[in-house]
């Protein structure tokens, strides 16, 4: 439902003349971000967005990515950054997915981080599914990753489409920032690698006080449970 009203929001406007589409164009609506943490301090962050600018937009608006990265100081410096070098406005209110490499849920510092910039951009949408990455981060965000859909929109759906998952029950922002606060719930994150130029989800990480403690295979999870719940008290 929520992919088909980002469809109707984006593809009516790319569908009239003059300064409506103009306007359009010159917002940037992530809905994809990566963020990683870089070995000397610091982060990188990466954006997939709708290309709008694209010839093929007007029809299908969520066909395409452009992208976007920077290594960043503080996590908050990111949309500010990407709107200066890009001279557009960014929304984050259309996030889908935010994608994590494993040092950021380290439990300590980079956890710290991430959660203070997750209360301080209020204009974020929580209920973006999270993954952790078992691939470099530029692999996934990347015009070699071969999909015919926005990389926020293919996973999105690529999560929503597992049957044995209970409704309500998948990791989002909201369940990480609730662990910041309740650290005796477990959560199981999907993890995101790329196979044949497509990504893919084979495992899940455990995830416990925003640190990494376990993984399982895709087969060993469902194969536990009779209807999936991917966190618990």
């Amino acid at each position: 439902m929520r992919k088909w009203i980002f469809m109707i929001c984006m593809i009516l406007p790319l569908s009239l003349a003059g300064c409506v589409s103009n306007e359009v164009e010159s917002n940037a609506f992530p809905l994809a971000i990566g963020i990683a943490a870089e070995q000397d301090g610091g982060f990188h962050m990466y954006v997939a967005y709708p290309d709008l600018e694209d010839p093929d937009a007007a029809e299908d608006a969520l066909s395409k990515d452009a992208y976007w990265d920077e290594s960043l100081e503080n996590l908050t410096e990111g949309t500010e950054l990407m709107s200066k070098v890009s001279s557009r406005n960014v929304d984050m209110n259309h996030l889908k997915v935010l994608i994590l490499d494993s040092r950021m849920l380290d439990g300590g510092t980079n956890a710290d981080c991430l959660i203070q910039y997750f209360r301080e951009e209020k204009d974020i949408a929580w209920n973006a599914y999270v993954l952790l990455a078992d691939a470099e981060m530029e692999d996934l965000f990347s015009d070699e990753v071969q999909i015919n859909a926005c990389l926020g929109i293919y996973l999105e759906d690529l999560i929503e489409g597992w049957e044995d998952i209970k409704s309500g029950s998948l990791v989002t922002v909201g369940s990480l920032v609730s662990q910041y606060y309740n650290e005796n719930e477990t959560l199981l994150v999907p993890v995101a690698g790329i196979e044949e130029s497509q990504p893919v989800v084979e495992n899940f990480a455990a995830v416990s006080g925003l640190r990494v403690t376990g993984e399982q295979s895709m087969e060993e999870v469902f194969a536990s449970h009779d209807s999936l719940i991917l966190f618990e008290g």
